[in-house]
């Protein structure tokens, strides 16, 4: 209206011009008129311009708020096409498959969806109403530009809304954390882990109070800070490589082991994964820790102090206390008890004097009958269960004990004592899998306690047969000196076949080192028979030849073949004979050199009608003889037996009984390698020169 009224002024006033400069009417009109129609096109090409301005840019405006809005790739077509159709376009396509070029027709527009440097597709414009100028062709781009951000948008959206579906259903722990190491996701496994029931709650509680409720520390054992976490680095710059952890939740004391990987996203922030193997690295460290108990119940026969090695191999790695317990008379006897404190030591040692356990408290009873205990929640009134007595109640409280697993300790003939370990500052709980660890302890415990007893009282039955077998002393014999050594055969045998004797006759002195064969109980029994039969038949006949032949019908009416190996010295004022049966002959030793005496005879109990002729020889001042068995010459080295050349060097220059002694016992040492392989005995006998 304003426009129309300001062409008619501008008639009236060009009339009016033309008027004044004596224009004629007619043509006056005429000219009016033509310029009246020119402003009047002009004027509505103006408003289709301007129309058409507002149109566009109320699309623009609309493709924006939908770029802007929340939206699904189905929501956002639907919008496009509803700001679309039917004003600018007739029908809009929107095609997310394919990528076409621009095109421009009167009556459609081609254009390419790009959104941030990517295609992800192509629009298309229909109109049957409407042309499109060329220059439209331009803005459908502006507008495409537009509707690809909305839907690139939309489809990261459902990406995330499947990505943050998945992740959600992991087994494994997985957050994300911001560039300023702030957490902004988590998985329902990570909730867990951390002890909160929801992603929410974990998410709504700083960092900071989430690790007050937990000891962090590495498999060494060192505490770990939360910002030398893996995802704390990583936001830093760092790059973290993956950590194993240790956790123990204080609240209950549970024990878990976690590794801790963390991997850089676009945009600095950080996605960690935490690998829960708890289970893995219980086995792991219960194999290893079986592994170290039982070369320490190896060890040592000890088993006393082999128990105590166990008690304090498992604090604290398995428990803040372990008392290991055997019956003793009415109570139970504390063999080994272990704390990292030594005040709380002193303080259980006071309780345990002042309150020994009894055999038939109830649970000592169910222990020492095979069943294994285990409490995780050592309560007011669970203590009351186990004490009864009100005093007793006090003094337990400050031990502090959170909770107590007690197994048996189980030998042949079943449990033999106990083994209790228990929490207290730590606050850690037992498993059934710690439990499982416990109760192959106590069996492993148990059979080692019983061997060690099994071996002292083998030991002493050895030692007392052993004294049954061998002079309690070495006699003194006027103007001769003796010295012996005997070696048995293995570390756990003190019982062999091989012996030695000397013990005086009618007519001087008789000195003997025999052999038996076998070693161990049998060879014992031969031993002993063989030694007193020498010892009574020589005392009695003053004759060593005669002696051998009394043992050697001994030997041969035995139904088995016992064969039996002898050398005999008999010393008397005249002469001193030498005799062999079947045993290395001695070694006399004058001026420094060694050589053999006597000969070889038949061996003991081979042969009834053995007989044994006797060598003389002159023991003269200053000499030395040497009796021996085959476990000298027959010791093993590394490559070679020992051998008489090795014997006779090493008894070269040797001027007493004790020095030959000692000679052959420091070359046996320096030789041998492994374990003896037989029994060893030795006596030498010399002659001191006078005023020597």
């Amino acid at each position: 209206m304003r426009g129309s009224t300001l062409v008619a002024a501008l008639g009236v006033a060009l009339v009016a011009a033309l008027t004044v400069i004596g224009v004629p009417p007619l043509v006056n009109v005429a000219v009016a008129l033509a310029v009246l129609a020119a402003l009047l096109h002009l004027a509505a090409g103006e408003r289709r311009a301007l129309a058409g301005d507002h149109e566009r840019y109320a699309l623009i405006r609309g493709a924006a708020v939908i770029a802007d809005s929340d939206l699904t790739v189905a929501e956002v077509i639907e919008r496009l096409t509803a700001l679309l159709t039917p004003g600018y376009a007739t029908r809009c396509e929107v095609d997310l498959e394919t990528t076409e070029p621009p095109r421009h027709r009167p009556q459609a527009l081609t254009v390419p969806l790009v959104a941030r440097g990517r295609d992800i597709g192509t629009l298309r414009l229909t109109a049957t109403e409407r042309t499109y100028a060329p220059e439209e062709l331009e803005f459908a781009q502006l507008l495409a530009g537009r509707v690809a951000l909305a839907l690139e948008n939309a489809q990261l959206q459902r990406v995330e809304t499947r990505l943050t579906a998945a992740l959600d259903t992991l087994a494994e722990a997985v957050t994300i954390q911001d560039p300023s190491g702030r957490l902004i996701y988590a998985n329902q496994a990570a909730a867990l882990a951390v002890g909160f029931d929801t992603p929410e709650a974990f998410l709504a509680t700083p960092l900071e109070q989430v690790a007050e409720n937990w000891d962090t520390y590495t498999e060494a054992g060192t505490p770990v800070p939360l910002e030398r976490l893996p995802g704390h680095r990583l936001v830093r710059g760092e790059t973290p490589e993956p950590l194993l952890i240790r956790t123990v939740r204080r609240d209950i004391g549970a024990e878990y082991w976690r590794i801790l990987k963390a991997t850089a996203a676009p945009g600095g922030y950080a996605v960690n994964v935490i690998e829960d193997v708890t289970e893995v690295k219980r086995a792991e460290h219960a194999q290893r820790f079986l592994a170290q108990a039982g070369a320490l119940l190896a060890s040592s026969l000890d088993y006393e102090q082999t128990l105590n090695r166990i008690a304090r191999l498992a604090v604290p790695r398995l428990a803040d206390w372990c008392n290991v317990t055997m019956p003793s008379g009415e109570h139970l006897r504390s063999v080994a008890l272990v704390h990292v404190d030594p005040e709380m030591l002193e303080l259980a040692h006071e309780y345990q004097e002042r309150y020994p356990a009894r055999l038939d408290a109830p649970g000592a009873v169910a222990v020492l009958n095979g069943t294994s205990l285990r409490v995780n929640d050592i309560t007011d009134e669970v203590l009351k269960e186990i004490v009864s007595d009100p005093e007793q109640r006090v003094a337990a409280r400050r031990l502090g004990l959170r909770a107590f697993m007690a197994v048996p300790m189980l030998g042949s003939g079943g449990p033999i004592g106990s083994i209790t370990f228990a929490s207290a500052e730590s606050g850690r709980t037992f498993s059934e899998d710690d439990l499982r660890l416990a109760e192959d302890l106590g069996r492993r415990a148990g059979i080692a306690v019983e061997n060690a007893r099994l071996y002292r009282e083998r030991s002493e039955i050895a030692t007392t047969l052993q004294r049954g077998l061998l002079p309690d002393a070495l006699p003194t014999i006027p103007g001769l000196r003796l010295s012996s050594l005997y070696r048995p055969a293995g570390l756990e045998n003190l019982v062999g076949g091989d012996f030695y004797d000397a013990f005086p006759t009618d007519a001087g002195w008789m000195l003997l080192v025999g052999d038996v064969t076998g070693r161990g109980a049998a060879a014992a029994a031969q031993t002993g028979q063989a030694r007193h039969t020498l010892r009574t038949a020589g005392r009695l006949l003053s004759d060593p030849a005669a002696a051998l032949q009394q043992l050697n019908h001994t030997l041969a009416d035995r139904k088995e073949l016992t064969p039996c190996t002898v050398a005999v010295v008999h010393v008397t004022a005249q002469t001193t004979d030498v005799l062999c049966a079947g045993h290395p002959r001695p070694l006399l030793i004058r001026d420094g050199e060694p050589r053999p005496v006597g000969h070889f005879g038949p061996m003991l109990g081979a042969w009834s009608d053995s007989r044994w002729k006797p060598d003389s020889l002159a023991f003269e001042p200053g000499d030395v003889l040497v009796l021996y068995t085959d476990g000298v010459t027959d010791a093993e080295g590394e490559h070679e037996r020992f051998g008489d050349e090795r014997l006779v060097e090493a008894l070269r220059g040797v001027r007493d009984a004790t020095s030959a002694v000692a000679a052959i016992d420091r070359a046996l040492n320096a030789f041998q390698r492994g374990a003896q392989a037989d029994d060893t005995a030795v006596l030498a006998i010399d002659q001191p020169v006078k005023g020597g």
